[in-house]
């Protein structure tokens, strides 16, 4: 079979292969292009004749984040050495960086950040958290996160929300003892519904824990919690996508 070929804009013919790497060259340079365009921006915000207000810096910092953590940090970097005297850094700069750090998986530096922030005073939102959170789940440092959730969270006056619990029970999907790590987070005071079996079940069973994942079931029963359709689909999805064609029934009777 020949190689399909296409029509650059010069004429040449191209193969698919060379094309995506044009285009892979193309999407790299682009991505050059706006790290530099951050900083110059940034640079503009920092040496201006007045004062940059803190709010023109975060969102400055916020807007680099979303199309690039890395760069993020570099910008607070050059932030802190030139702008502090005269415009320290506040909360929402330290959620940025938390954030941004916690993404390219530098998290000591998440760590000194959120230090930063215990130091100041000021009273984090669980939503700056949240994506340290993530982060150690996603390492399977599901005990260190329930840690900060549990403990370290409401003694600095931050009460975990349905989110921060939602990434927790997702990351016990992660580990061995997640029945253990689920008991402790019922006792610390997390109160079991339907959607929180739901997501952990649904965990279990992606991960091909099913003896877990009936033993949650049997459990949510037992509380009182009557399965819902939504419950049933996603367990026999997950049942058909194994072609266990006869576990269905079980449940169903």
């Amino acid at each position: 079979m020949s190689r399909r070929v296409l029509s650059a804009p010069d004429g040449a013919k191209v193969s698919r292969f060379n094309l995506m790497k044009l285009q892979g060259r193309q999407e790299a340079a682009a991505a050059g292009t706006e790290s530099h365009h951050a900083h110059h921006a940034f640079d503009e915000l920092l040496h201006r004749p007045t004062t940059s207000s803190i709010v023109d810096l975060n969102r400055a910092l916020s807007d680099a984040a979303r199309h690039s953590p890395a760069v993020a940090i570099s910008l607070f970097r050059r932030m802190v050495m030139v702008a502090r005297p005269k415009v320290p850094p506040n909360l929402i700069t330290y959620s940025v960086v938390i954030d941004c750090c916690s993404r390219v998986g530098h998290l000591d530096l998440a760590f000194a950040a959120l230090g930063r922030v215990i130091r100041s005073g000021w009273t984090a939102e669980a939503i700056t958290f949240s994506p340290l959170l993530k982060a150690l789940c996603d390492k399977k440092r599901t005990s260190e996160a329930m840690d900060i959730a549990l403990r370290r969270m409401p003694v600095l006056g931050c009460t975990p929300n349905v989110f921060s619990y939602t990434i927790l029970l997702k990351g016990l999907c992660k580990v061995d003892d997640a029945m253990a790590q689920f008991g402790r987070l019922i006792s610390e005071g997390l109160t079991p519904d339907a959607v929180v079996f739901r997501t952990l079940i649904h965990g279990l069973c992606a991960r091909d824990k099913w003896d877990k994942a009936e033993e949650l079931a049997v459990e949510m029963i037992g509380r009182g919690i009557c399965p819902n359709n939504i419950f049933f689909s996603t367990l026999l999805n997950h049942l058909c996508k194994k072609e266990w064609l006869q576990e269905p029934k079980t449940y169903l009777t």
